[in-house]
């Protein structure tokens, strides 16, 4: 009975901690998931797969699709058959996907000089 009881609260405890260190934005949540491999914890793209990929970097300006937010939606929603960029239509749900792009224009704004939108 004992070890069954310490089992369980060790299991708690290890549920807990694992609840705690999950971000409380869902964007910030998807972004880890999904997006940071690639584009990096902090948007600027300096990651090994991102090398050599100039549109990698969310955070230095150069937007290939445009920095607004429909097309950075439509482009998370449906990728880019000419890049590495995949399809999360159908893979995120569109609350997610809307929270990813809000996460990555926060990311942009952030690091960059002037207002964006």
């Amino acid at each position: 009975m004992r070890n069954s009881l310490r089992i369980s609260t060790m299991a708690l405890a290890a549920a807990l901690s694992a609840a705690c260190a999950e971000p409380k934005d869902p964007g910030e949540r998807v972004w880890k998931r999904k997006c940071a491999a690639c584009h990096g914890s902090d948007g600027a793209g300096r990651t090994r797969f991102a090398e050599n990929r100039p549109y990698a970097d969310l955070t230095d300006g150069k937007w290939r699709h445009g920095p607004g937010r429909d097309a950075l939606r439509k482009l998370v929603a449906e990728g880019d058959p000419s890049s590495t960029m995949p399809p999360f239509e159908g893979t995120l749900t569109p609350a997610e996907i809307d929270a990813a792009v809000d996460h990555a224009l926060k990311l942009a704004a952030a690091k960059a000089p002037g207002p964006r939108p």
